[in-house]
């Protein structure tokens, strides 16, 4: 609906979702808003030019939304038509033809973005909208009192082992933990200095902040008035008091409770736990610290026996070996009861099962142990933790010209290990616990690809990215409506090729995240291509960051990445912000080669319009041909 100067409208919230891109930090502020199209190289179609009423939509920031970047960040939206000017909070904001604009200015101090456009001639209009957020403090603000207090959480600890408690404040003060028994624990003052790391082209922001620091150990259970915090699982908490803060300024003092529940084991004391997935093909997954962001590096099938050693951020800790520890969702993990001896097994005899399309590693262990998988060139590696030999037979089976060797090794008193020395890379492997309780490695052959046809008969797994989530652009164009039109060119592509094709998303309906790379393993593919387009977190340049970029984990997966990100930035000639390695959930498959690829920036004007245009949805899903039949046909046997 129109609305007048000066008048404030709200407008419905819009969700911007960063495309499984890293999350860097803000960056600083440019001083410009200039359109991506006037970017170097590219070789996009022009903006079309729209010449409708004048309606300003702001798509981001939403109302009342809460900023994570402090200094600068990006605002995007349309005005109805490209003949507007526009302003924000004064600065003007350069409008594409079709009426959309992206621009990347100061967090207002007083949280009020007023956006302002109008066109001339005789229809003459102007409009006004203020969009009011939630800015965080920025560089050299403290929050008053007690702020940014960890931990805030629920954790069960070896009596002994310390927990570090810190907290912002105002600088110049004294402050210290307080003990329901009246003892206390003084916290240092410091300062320390955040850094965002942005995109490759971005410069790191920084902002200095005061802050209190100690610790103390853990000897006696502590509760939290906090119920959200939770209760620990692993140690009872019995009759325990509330710790407090205290920060005193001149006559100043400040009192907060310290939100943590704290149990305590007895040193050496352990729980014993089972890897629970929500499917009996499930992995669990594990991290080198707990906490949301944390990379995944381990994977555990289901069944697998745990010795617990703490918990903290609703995660348990697990120990594999003397010196190593890993965390594992506390919901992926079923407790033993109390007094369970801690995981500790052998291993027995190795055999190696050929069948046709993979060679099947079966260990027999006394107990489901914790097992690492990984490879590298012809290699692949087997570590058991917690295991002890007994291993007197290796059995190869019937000769099979893919395996050359196989040894194994007691690297250490609780490490094991089996390595397979195979013919040619191994194209995936799978992991699992059998009924008998035999670790089994199902690794698999590559398949038989013609250099003149590589994709006939081959099994493709496609995959449109989102819904639920995804990004958006600055006229509402949905990542996932531009992930399904590329992918909708690219089948047909590859069936015309001779290839089988298992599609996870067919249509609009959302498909769950976790649903879509079991799929195209259960359906057998043997590659899976994930098609995103990008969007960045707050803070970050959108003018200095946007850019093509291609994404793998499994080492098998790198070349196909490689060749994807080659493709797509010869076709669209965007900024090359290369390749990587992270843990994704369309990427993590170890059973074939993968990789998700984020052709385009949605919140950029120039790159929204082309996403829309079917000749560029055609180019694109060409690029992502030729880089899937180049993978392939240097993986052709010799002769074929």
């Amino acid at each position: 609906m129109p609305i007048s100067r000066r008048a404030t409208a709200l407008f419905a919230a819009a969700a911007l979702a960063a495309c499984s891109a890293p999350n860097p930090g803000a960056g600083p502020a440019p001083g410009g808003t200039r359109m991506a199209s006037q970017e170097p190289g590219g070789s996009l179609p022009p903006i079309p030019a729209v010449r409708g009423p004048l309606r300003i939509d702001v798509v981001y920031p939403a109302e009342d939304a809460q900023l994570t970047a402090s200094d600068s960040n990006f605002v995007f939206g349309s005005v109805g038509t490209g003949e507007a000017t526009l302003t924000i909070n004064g600065a003007p904001v350069e409008v594409a033809p079709n009426g959309a604009f992206l621009a990347f200015v100061p967090v207002p101090r007083d949280g009020v973005y007023r956006v302002e456009a109008q066109t001339s001639g005789p229809t003459s209009s102007a409009q006004q909208v203020v969009r009011r957020i939630r800015r965080p403090a920025g560089p050299g603000e403290t929050a008053p009192g007690i702020a940014g207090l960890a931990p805030r959480a629920a954790m069960t600890l070896q009596r002994g082992e310390r927990v570090t408690v810190r907290f912002r404040g105002a600088p110049g003060g004294r402050a210290r933990v307080v003990f329901p028994d009246g003892s206390s624990v003084p916290l240092v003052e410091s300062r320390g200095t955040e850094r965002d790391e942005g995109f490759q082209q971005d410069r790191s922001a920084t902002r200095e902040f005061t802050e209190y620091v100690g610790s103390f150990p853990a000897n006696a259970p502590l509760l939290s008035r906090d119920r959200q915090v939770g209760i620990p699982t692993l140690a009872e908490t019995g009759r325990a008091g509330t710790a407090t803060l205290e920060l005193v300024n001149g006559a100043d003092t400040v009192r907060s409770p310290l939100e943590l529940s704290l149990g305590v084991l007895a040193p050496g004391e352990t729980r014993v736990g089972i890897a629970a997935g929500t499917r009996p093909d499930s992995l669990v997954v594990a991290t080198a610290i707990p906490g949301g962001g944390t990379p995944y590096h381990w994977t555990f099938p289901n069944g697998t026996r745990f010795t617990l050693t703490g918990e903290r951020e609703g995660a348990y800790r697990v120990r594999l070996t003397e010196d190593q520890s890993v965390w594992v969702e506390a919901r992926s993990v079923r407790l033993l009861p109390a007094g369970t001896p801690e995981v500790r097994g052998t291993v027995g005899a190795v055999r190696m099962v050929p069948q046709e399309e993979w060679v099947d590693l079966r260990v027999s262990m006394s107990e489901r142990l914790p097992v690492r998988v990984t490879a590298e060139s012809n290699y692949l590696t087997v570590d058991v933790y917690g295991a002890e030999s007994r291993t007197n037979w290796l059995y190869y089976g019937t000769e099979d010209p893919f395996v050359r060797r196989a040894t194994w090794d007691q690297g250490r008193d609780d490490l094991y290990y089996v390595r397979m020395e195979l013919s040619r890379p191994a194209w995936g492997w799978r992991t699992f616990y059998d009924r008998d309780g035999t670790l089994v490695v199902r690794v698999r052959r590559p398949p038989a690809i013609s250099a003149r046809r590589p994709l006939e008969g081959i099994h493709v797994a496609v995959d449109a990215g989102h819904p639920p989530g995804g990004a958006i652009g600055p006229t509402r164009l949905t990542e996932a409506e531009a992930n399904l039109a590329i992918v909708r060119r690219l089948v047909p592509m590859l069936r015309a090729a001779g290839a089988r094709v298992t599609e996870t998303r067919r249509d609009t309906a959302a498909v769950g995240l976790g649903d879509r790379a079991p799929l195209a393993e259960r359906a057998g593919a043997h590659l899976l291509v994930s098609v995103h387009n990008n969007a960045f977190p707050d803070g970050v340049n959108p003018f200095t960051n946007n850019g093509t970029t291609a994404f793998y984990n499994a080492p098998q997966s790198l070349d196909l990445a490689r060749y994807m990100q080659r493709e797509i930035v010869r076709e669209l000639g965007l900024r090359d912000l290369g390749i990587a390695r992270a843990d994704l959930a369309l990427v993590r498959p170890t059973w074939m080669p993968s990789t998700l690829t984020e052709s385009a920036f949605l919140m950029v004007p120039q790159q929204e319009a082309a996403l829309r245009d079917p000749r560029v949805q055609e180019r694109i899903a060409r690029a992502h041909f030729r880089a899937i039949e180049t993978y392939l046909r240097e993986r052709a046997a010799p002769g074929r």
